[in-house]
């Protein structure tokens, strides 16, 4: 079950906590908050195939530190622009998604407060299309076949099985979904013109799981922090280790000062590389979780 939340806190600042940690002073690392997930294609499963998800958790040290993960963190998003650390708009089309209006477009609501068109992001030979539309009706976690199904503020994406559902746009700020879900890429439901399906940015329901324990994972995930508030969920684990460029495989991290994989420790155990020590002490991290230092 899930666990209580510490309250979160800046991710720039805990950056540069990263930074002062590697350099042997003992403070908190803190880890990117946005990664790219399109190689897993069923989110709400937590497994990677077609699957549907279960529900999420929060460590028992969570607090702000961003998505880390248990083990494979994909940082930053493929292309990034210059905000990729906290953005997934270079996902959304442009057009009216660059906009603050962008949900109603610009026009009239409705007797009832919704919008008459709102945005959605459709799929080109050339990329994602950011277009005003008559949006739908059917609200989060309802199954659909396009945006246009879902009501304002809802794309179409296939997130369990062949079927898409309707889940939250997050264009913006990986951090601006609901309470228990993340911010990640995953395939449009509609898409049938391009060989891998476009992705889009929506957020998923996060999955119950352990820190450096991947027997609480599906076969082939392993269990990451994917809010800077300590969420934890199951992901696919990236390749690299100790050092490597991020994403990262099972076991370690990817620090956000550093962009580089550092490995998951217990502290106080003997976990780390001959030379090297568990530094603790993150507020996203769970009590008895920290990464090796030298």
């Amino acid at each position: 079950m899930a666990s209580t939340k510490r309250s979160p806190h800046s991710l720039h600042l805990l950056s540069f906590l990263a930074a002062t940690s590697v350099l042997g002073v003992a403070c908190s690392f803190q880890v990117d908050a946005s990664y790219e997930r399109s190689n897993v294609v069923d989110y709400d499963s937590g497994s990677s195939g077609e699957s549907e998800a279960t529900g999420p958790t929060t460590t028992d040290g969570g607090g702000t530190g961003g998505a880390t993960s248990g083990g494979g963190i994909d940082f930053p998003p493929p292309n990034p622009p210059p905000d990729g650390n906290t953005s997934y708009t270079h996902l959304c089309g442009a057009g009216c998604m660059s906009s603050e209006s962008a949900l109603g477009c610009g026009v009239a609501m409705n007797p009832d407060g919704t919008p008459q068109v709102a945005c959605q992001i459709v799929p080109t030979p050339n990329g994602a299309s950011a277009q005003c539309l008559t949006p739908g009706t059917f609200q989060a976690g309802d199954p659909c076949t396009k945006g246009s199904d879902c009501a304002p503020g809802l794309g179409c994406a296939r997130t369990g099985s062949s079927v898409g559902s309707c889940r939250p746009y997050c264009c913006g700020a990986v951090e601006a979904c609901p309470e228990d879900t993340y911010c990640a890429p995953a395939p449009m439901a509609d898409d049938t013109m391009n060989a891998a399906p476009l992705s889009i940015p929506v957020c998923i329901p996060a999955t119950e799981c352990t820190l450096l324990d991947d027997t609480s994972c599906p076969e082939g995930l392993t269990c990451t922090i994917v809010r800077e508030d300590g969420t934890t969920s199951c992901v696919a684990p990236g390749a690299s280790g100790l050092d490597g460029a991020c994403p990262c495989a099972a076991g370690y991290l990817c620090v956000a000062a550093f962009k580089k994989c550092l490995a998951l420790c217990h502290t106080g155990g003997n976990d780390c590389p001959e030379g090297m020590f568990c530094q603790g002490g993150a507020n996203s991290y769970p009590d008895g979780i920290g990464v090796c230092v030298k």
